[in-house]
């Protein structure tokens, strides 16, 4: 049975969730040992984001690693520079005595990049999941566009995780599968209990995620701005994550909306999904994301999605009219009109079943067997 070796630094919900579907269909004996770096930083905690199973098993290795103030030259938005790992030779030592038989790397920061070179040296393929590709390389800058272009071209296949990453940097020519960043639509399900008490509840939209700029948290309170000068009744917005040196709460209190807006602060695991749930559309007004996790949980509730053109997830699971509207996130009198529009009971009601539907399809559950599959017919592993 198979031994897969998953080298990355990232460590988030939507990770864990493929990674569990993909190690269960593999069987219980084989083995997918994760490699990451001891000191990796991340928004979650490490409870919400290891993966678990009887055929998982993580490995910590001891490698230097960068902050962010020292790499911000890598990522065109300073609030996401978390820092980068070194190589490292325990990665060497521990991959060898691992001996896999296919090694999967997650993005090609220079940790995982050696990690790439090891298992080739090895003689074993190597398979790379990447966001990056040709239709959003100018969400990076030119130092990691040339990066991935270059290393990729010794990848024996791409694991799309966004519908950008299916033309990749380095070039066709290789086995591509699709495994977008993706829930489980069999524990991300929609609370049957919320329909029935819905018509006395005021219509709830919510947006989750770092309140920072880049997401557009700043044109999604001006829209909820217009939707007060025009007397709408009976909404109210929900902010949940973190916020950054309170800028969002400034806005909220200069923008007089305290009685419509609640910040809930960070939250994860069941405590998220119970307030998205008690929520009735969706709404990321990013100005840039390579995709948006987060879209796709939404979707699995059954939520109606308001999603910014510039959010990969857009063409993967937003049906104009049918599961959602995309819009331009400048534009927030066009986007107080959609949200006007979602006030409509009726609407939400039939836009809810579509979008669920269309969440079932791009679950991790089937996903994870699907790269299973793939790994088999392309390679033989």
């Amino acid at each position: 049975m198979p031994r897969i070796a998953l080298i990355t630094r990232a460590l988030a919900p939507y990770h864990r969730a493929l990674q569990e579907a993909f190690a269960s269909s593999l069987g219980e004996a084989s083995e997918l040992r994760l490699f990451y770096p001891a000191d990796v930083g991340s928004v979650f905690s490490r409870e919400s984001t290891e993966p678990r199973g009887p055929n998982i098993q993580s490995t910590w290795i001891k490698s230097t690693g960068l902050s962010g103030h020292s790499t911000r030259f890598l990522t065109k938005w300073q609030s996401e520079a978390f820092g980068t790992q070194l190589p490292s030779i325990d990665l060497w030592q521990k991959l060898r005595g691992f001996n896999p038989d296919l090694a999967w790397v997650h993005e090609l920061s220079p940790y995982t990049t050696a990690g790439m070179i090891m298992t080739k040296r090895m003689g074993r393929p190597v398979v790379i999941s990447s966001e990056l590709g040709r239709r959003n390389q100018h969400l990076f800058p030119l130092s990691v566009r040339l990066w991935h272009r270059f290393w990729g071209c010794f990848a024996d296949g791409i694991i799309a995780v966004t519908p950008a990453a299916r033309e990749p940097l380095s070039g066709m020519g290789r086995p591509i599968v699709e495994a977008y960043h993706a829930a489980d639509s069999r524990v991300w399900l929609p609370d049957e209990r919320k329909r029935e008490s819905g018509a006395k509840k005021p219509v709830t939209f919510i947006f989750t995620g770092r309140l920072i700029k880049r997401k557009g948290i700043d044109l999604l309170l001006l829209a909820a701005c217009e939707l007060r000068r025009r007397n709408l009744e009976g909404w109210r917005l929900v902010l949940a994550g973190a916020d950054p040196d309170g800028w969002a709460e400034n806005l909220v209190r200069e923008y007089n909306l305290s009685d419509r807006v609640c910040l809930t602060g960070h939250l994860e695991s069941d405590r998220l999904r119970t307030e998205m749930n008690e929520a009735d559309v969706f709404v990321l007004p990013t100005r840039a994301d390579t995709y948006g996790a987060v879209v796709h949980e939404a979707a699995c509730l059954g939520m109606p999605l308001l999603i910014s053109r510039y959010a990969g997830a857009v063409e993967a699971l937003v049906r104009e009219g049918e599961t959602g509207f995309c819009f331009e996130p400048e534009d927030t009198s066009a986007l107080a009109d959609m949200m006007t529009l979602m006030c409509n009971g009726t609407l939400r009601e039939h836009m809810s079943k579509k979008t669920r539907s269309l969440a079932e399809i791009y679950s991790a559950h089937f996903r994870g067997p699907a790269l299973r599959q793939w790994l088999k017919t392309s390679f033989g592993v």
